[in-house]
């Protein structure tokens, strides 16, 4: 689901030294600080994640998430903000409902995004549907009112990234989502390789842009053949975990990651949740990102040995509150 977008980040994840040392100096660290952003997805889609989610900053886990504003659960976010605002909170722009029996559509009115809902009036299952038939102008209108409304029932958001890359399946809609993301200062997540494929002569990349240097996140055993192919088996094993989950193989590769981490800005993409009967009905017939994968995610980043180890590497966690503070002074 997400592979497909992301798996193009580790072909070039390579130091963007000008700008990466430029934003880590700006932040009070040295030039070649390892600046790391762990990232918790998907706040908002259920009740189970939700929760881990909420757990996860607390107890220092990830630094910094985004919400899925269309999806069930949103409200219960709000209220965590209100009790807990200094959080760091973005938006986790949705076009798509992927699972089998837990949809939604947009903010906006049907008649007005027609372009991005399926024959049952949801958005679609899968980003191939959003790249052939999504009307960037609806898709403009759609992603500024879950802003609008995110700010209407009491989010105050500082970032904004793409649900499954559903804004990135098109040098369009791509175009959309940054200039979405200015208009409201709000940085854009940007990786390497979106700057390399997605900007051109026609929109080049702004100044006010900070690509993420390597981003990281883990991936099925049944990808395998199609990660190999893109990046060859020596890095697919740095990123593929076994069918059967186990927490041993979740803390190897995020450990090796974590020891093996470049300077400049990354980020970790987890998705925390609870292996419960709610998430695992949300996720049914999908293991790949269901139950038994977000809580793997939520115990090895909430053990202590993870903490100790980004410690004992010297990794300097930041926030992309503090990154919009810097490009969007007030």
């Amino acid at each position: 689901m997400k592979h497909f977008i992301l798996i193009i980040s580790i072909i070039f994840s390579t130091n963007i030294n000008s700008q990466i040392n430029n934003i880590a100096e700006r932040l009070g660290y040295d030039k070649d600080a390892k600046l790391l952003i762990i990232h918790g997805d998907d706040i908002g889609v259920s009740h189970s994640v939700n929760i881990a989610s909420f757990e996860g900053f607390k107890n220092n886990a990830i630094n910094s998430g985004s919400i899925m504003v269309p999806s069930p659960w949103v409200k219960e976010v709000v209220q965590f903000h209100k009790n807990y605002p200094n959080y760091d909170l973005g938006l986790h722009l949705t076009l798509t409902a992927e699972w089998k029996n837990y949809k939604w559509n947009g903010v906006m009115s049907s008649n007005e995004i027609s372009s991005l809902l399926n024959e049952e009036n949801e958005f679609y299952d899968n980003t191939n549907e959003v790249n052939i038939n999504a009307d960037p102008e609806e898709v403009r209108k759609e992603i500024q009112a879950q802003i609008d409304y995110s700010k209407l029932i009491g989010l105050n958001p500082t970032h904004i990234d793409t649900h499954m890359g559903s804004l990135a399946v098109n040098k369009k809609l791509w175009k959309v989502y940054i200039e979405v993301g200015h208009k409201n200062k709000l940085v854009s997540m940007v990786t390497k390789s979106r700057s390399l494929n997605l900007f051109d002569e026609d929109f080049p990349m702004p100044d006010y842009i900070v690509p993420v240097n390597d981003i990281f996140m883990l991936y099925p055993g049944a990808d395998r053949a199609f990660i190999e192919s893109a990046v060859g088996e020596n890095i697919a094993n740095t990123l593929l975990v076994n069918d059967i989950y186990k927490y041993d193989d979740w803390y190897k590769l995020y450990s090796e990651k974590i020891k093996s981490l470049n300077a400049g800005l990354n980020v970790f993409l987890l998705h925390l949740g609870y292996d419960n009967e709610e998430l695992k009905g949300v996720t049914i017939d999908h293991p790949e990102y269901g139950a038994r994968w977000r809580q793997l995610d939520f115990e090895v980043f909430n053990s202590d040995e993870i903490k100790e180890l980004l410690i004992e590497e010297g990794i300097k966690l930041v926030n992309w509150g503090e990154i919009r503070d810097i490009i969007y002074k007030n």
